[in-house]
């Protein structure tokens, strides 16, 4: 299923993270966090029930993948639902740190 088309993304006030809104209310988040220069962290993801069965947790990845494929970092991910994501998606491998299967 896709996700609504009306979702509009935003970066964290704090630079740590994305949040998707849907309609004025928040329906995703994504957080991470920076280790060195060359390192970020996805720590947790966060999806609402509503959006569970589209590919909205796969575009919060999609826009940590590109911020750090822009700013020449690796990521780790410690967030189960995030690590799901880059298993099933291997153009993302450019970026990833460590390779593991949950």
């Amino acid at each position: 299923m896709i996700a609504d088309k009306n979702i509009e993304f935003y970066e964290q006030q704090n630079g740590q993270g994305f949040i998707a809104n849907c309609h004025g209310k928040q329906i995703g988040e994504i957080n991470i966090f920076f280790i060195g220069v060359d390192r970020l962290v996805i720590e947790s993801t966060y999806v609402s029930d509503e959006y569970k069965n589209t590919n909205l947790c796969l575009d919060l990845v999609s826009r940590v993948v590109a911020f750090a494929r822009e700013t020449h970092r690796k990521i780790i991910s410690m967030c189960p639902m995030a690590q799901s994501i880059f298993n099933g998606h291997p153009e993302f491998d450019d970026v990833r740190f460590i390779r593991f299967e949950i």
